[in-house]
């Protein structure tokens, strides 16, 4: 039986899109003959708090706490992002200049390669103890954020035998680092570096779509393939037993959208309403657009100057979001990087209802979506693509025939005890396996574009 610690710094009661996938790893991964400990934070500072997951950690799974020392998520936002909730645009963007600028250009050096990091070292100092006490031999990193690989790299080098699978939820120098965070040339450098260092420590390293994974085995040339495996993100088969889909109510279509309503180039819903506001009034005005989840930076404004029907229900937990979906018609899905999912695909699939996707034909959502025949996908950027899969899936709930017929055996592959029998093995965790030190990556990219 192999002995894990599971390193992760979302966490219940930590709420939002990465919790999940973590809360995931203590239900199912000790159904696979392994004991499993967590080591997590004391208090992270984030936004949303979600107790009852909580509840939803099995009794036999330890979690440890380190204490870690926080920055206030409104001075992350400022100096990480240039963002000021509260404040009109040409505040922030006076602010940015006058003051988060310099901040930012020290932040992103003392703090490399996010905030996170201050909470390495007492996490260095609580793992050792539980690795020597608990006998541990294998520990799991899941990122972001990816300060991590720092512990990580820590820990492998004070405890040699340890197996380390690091575990990407967001593969980083190609997605996370140019799409998400805004990083300076000089933390490109140095993530590249960092990156490169803890793949080739690394016993396997772990990433949640087959592109992602053919990008890093690509990256290091150097590395058995094997060492790179799926591990997509999922849905607990539990939380959908007693599911009831809901008829519609006052002729409305129901849409509803589960997750951080962002403003960034790759979760927007503003060409979703503006594909709404495009319909003809008397179809329109039948459909009720909801938006379940915490609303960030400049998205309010394009949920309030719309013509369409729209419901901001706000941020809920996370079992509560899952019961109002059953109210749905149709659910919403955004993101716009062809070579992503987005953690709430994966609810969806086990809500088993039509999926309106806006995200690249031909990228990994519309591939899953077509593989289980959950829903349709139209270009982002393609308003008129947009309207044009609306109003299909208007005609079809409109005339009472079945919108999808999902392949029930292809959906069940992406529940979580599935994925993490397919970890287990992937991993051979009931297995020593040596590290491979591999050969030097391909030549760095040294900007912020690359």
């Amino acid at each position: 039986m192999a002995n894990v610690l599971l390193l992760t710094y979302m966490f219940p009661p930590a709420g939002g899109v990465g919790t999940p996938r973590a809360l995931a790893y203590t239900q199912y991964l000790p159904r696979q003959d392994c004991r499993l400990s967590v080591l997590a934070p004391t208090k992270p500072a984030l936004r949303d708090v979600d107790p009852a997951l909580d509840k939803m950690i099995p009794s036999d799974v330890v979690v440890h706490r380190a204490w870690t020392p926080e920055l206030p998520m409104s001075f992350r936002d400022l100096v990480w992002k240039n963002r000021v909730l509260s404040k009109s645009k040409k505040v922030r963007e006076a602010e940015a200049k006058s003051f988060a600028r310099p901040l930012r250009w020290l932040a992103h050096h003392m703090l490399f390669p996010d905030p996170q990091v201050l909470w390495v070292p007492s996490a260095f100092r609580k793992a050792s103890r539980v690795i020597e006490k608990d006998a541990i031999d294998t520990i799991i990193v899941n990122m972001p954020p990816y300060s991590l690989l720092k512990l990580a790299l820590s820990l492998k080098r004070e405890f040699p035998h340890l197996k380390l699978i690091t575990d990407f939820r967001d593969e980083w120098l190609g997605y996370y680092l140019n799409q998400i965070d805004r990083p300076t040339q000089e933390k490109v450098r140095r993530a590249w570096e960092l990156e490169a260092e803890a793949v080739r420590a690394s016993t396997y390293v772990s990433t949640v779509t087959e592109t992602w994974v053919e990008r890093l085995r690509k990256r290091y040339p150097g590395e058995p393939a094997s060492k790179f495996v799926c591990t997509p993100n999922g849905f607990d088969p539990e939380l959908f037993r007693d599911f009831r889909p809901q008829g519609r109510r006052d002729g409305k279509i129901v849409v509803t959208y589960f997750g951080t309503v962002h403003d960034n180039r790759i979760y927007s819903p503003e060409n979703y309403l503006t594909a709404i506001d495009s319909l003809p009034s008397q179809i329109r005005e039948q459909f009720e657009t909801r938006f379940i989840g915490r609303i960030v930076g400049d998205a309010l404004p394009s949920l309030q100057e719309t013509k369409a029907n729209v419901r901001l229900l706000g941020f809920m937990p996370w079992t509560q979001g899952i019961r109002r979906l059953q109210e749905s018609d149709l659910l919403l899905l955004i993101a716009t990087d062809p070579s992503s999912h987005a953690g709430k695909l994966f609810d969806y699939l086990g809500c088993g209802k039509p999926i309106l996707a806006l995200s690249p034909p031909g990228g990994e959502i519309d591939r899953l979506l077509r593989l289980t025949r959950t829903g349709w996908c139209a270009d982002p950027w393609d308003k008129d693509a947009i309207r044009q899969m609306i109003l299909s899936a208007y005609w079809q709930l409109s005339t009472g025939s079945p919108a999808i017929n999902p392949d029930r055996d292809a959906i069940r592959d992406y529940s979580w005890p599935n994925i993490f029998s397919r970890f287990a093995a992937a991993v051979q965790l009931s297995l020593p396996q040596p590290v491979h030190i591999g050969a030097a990556i391909r030549e760095m990219p040294m900007s912020v574009g690359a």
